[in-house]
């Protein structure tokens, strides 16, 4: 037997009212920067599980412009940035919360035997006059450095040590990438491999990256805490107060309390609440 039609939409509009709320108030989505990406995952992980009220993403990078440019369109309620804001940038109504301060290493493959590098030879590896680990004193093998473009903050943090590694231009063994997945794929594939990139991201690498020490000092957060490491970048997230959705301010609120401090220093980044 046939269902009328006003007795079909009755059902119809009665399924519609017992149906199952959406579970998540607000999909939260935190654009930005490469550099902090990593971890920003594994903070939105800690939230996503503690709480059903919103539910945070972290996409891929369109680096700290995109989160700047998102942020003051209204598209974002927050972005996540790889460094602290400019004055200019701050008069335009932006605000930054800093997380931590993560320390730029040097990382080799995984079949890598040396356990440390001299900014000497990061120059020399990186202008193509070393090409081989059995020059640096470690098992021979071909050097298959990894660079960044020039505006990368990582290779910015370096040429602040290392003056001459700002002007260095890459020999031909060094291949140019662009974003820290593609960097950290090359790091898996070659374990003969050399590249420099925040500590943090590291642990996205499916093998074992060799973390070299520079100069003779370890990349540890508490030599960073401590002022004996000298490189690192300052990561935070960037977000205009007067814009912020309800998951935003409780994103905002998670990330200063202690399960992300803890966190942080699990991941070998300096929490921006530690002493400096």
């Amino acid at each position: 037997m046939h269902l009328t039609r006003t007795l079909w939409l009755a059902i119809v509009g009665l399924a519609a009212l017992t149906q199952t709320p959406s579970a998540h108030a607000e999909d939260l989505t935190i654009p930005g920067s490469g550099n902090p990406e990593f971890v920003l995952e594994q903070l939105a992980k800690a939230f996503n599980s503690q709480q059903s009220a919103h539910r945070v993403t972290v996409p891929k990078s369109t680096g700290t412009a995109g989160a700047l440019r998102d942020v003051e369109a209204g598209v974002a309620s927050i972005g996540r940035v790889g460094r602290p804001l400019k004055d200019d940038e701050k008069a335009r109504g932006l605000s930054y919360l800093a997380l931590g301060r993560d320390p730029v290493v040097f990382a080799a493959g995984a079949g890598v035997t040396a356990q440390g590098i001299t900014a000497a030879q990061v120059v020399d590896v990186y202008s193509g006059k070393t090409t081989d680990w059995r020059e640096l004193g470690a098992k021979p093998g071909p050097i298959r450095a990894i660079g960044r473009e020039v505006t990368d903050a990582s290779r910015q943090a370096v040429a602040r040590h290392v003056a001459a590694f700002g002007s260095v231009v890459y020999g031909e063994n060094v291949k140019l990438v662009h974003l820290d997945p593609q960097l950290i794929e090359l790091l898996d594939r070659y374990p003969t491999s050399l590249c420099f990139i925040n500590q943090s991201a590291l642990s996205a690498a499916k093998t074992k990256p060799v973390r070299l020490a520079f100069d003779g000092i370890e990349p540890t957060a508490e030599n960073l805490e401590k002022g004996r490491y000298p490189m690192w970048l300052d990561f935070g997230l960037v977000y205009k107060a007067g814009q912020l959705t309800p998951g935003g301010k409780a994103f905002l609120a998670f990330a200063q309390s202690p399960a992300v401090t803890q966190l942080l220093r699990q991941h070998g980044v300096l929490p921006a609440a530690a002493p400096r």
